[in-house]
């Protein structure tokens, strides 16, 4: 499946250190912006969601947690344009792994307020099933 700039698709960018695997969460908004977290090892940050090696072995090499305090908006055009460079840094995570961790962005407490209200748009009846 190639990069679409959707939920689900994953890249690994070199950030911090090694780098890490981020997953767009959200569609573009009109600014082109999607909301993207990465993941972190599961004895880290909060534990809303753990992920497993089960759940995608080319992502989760140990059990990883999403990072949601690190959850920012990024430039789809300018992930697309990583995707393109570098193909093998590319994954899709399956659509049930994804809403399971859109679901945990909306009940985290680390996620900021501008993102949420972007989750709240993309995602009105999860928001409402969900939000604490």
């Amino acid at each position: 499946m190639p990069f679409s700039g959707k939920p689900g698709d994953t890249l690994f960018l070199n950030d911090t250190g090694d780098g890490h695997w981020y997953i767009i969460l959200t569609s573009p908004n009109s600014d082109g912006k999607v909301v993207t977290v990465n993941f972190t090892t599961a004895s880290h940050y909060s534990q809303l969601v753990v992920l497993r090696p089960k759940d995608n072995r080319k992502l989760f090499k140990e059990n990883c947690t999403p990072n949601y305090i690190d959850a920012r908006f990024r430039s789809a055009s300018k992930l697309a344009a990583i995707a393109t460079r570098h193909p093998k840094q590319y994954q899709f995570c399956n659509t049930n792994v994804t809403k399971k961790i859109i679901i945990g962005a909306i009940q985290s407490r680390d996620i900021t307020q501008e993102l949420l209200g972007e989750l709240k748009i993309q995602y009105p009846r999860e928001f409402s099933q969900y939000y604490r």
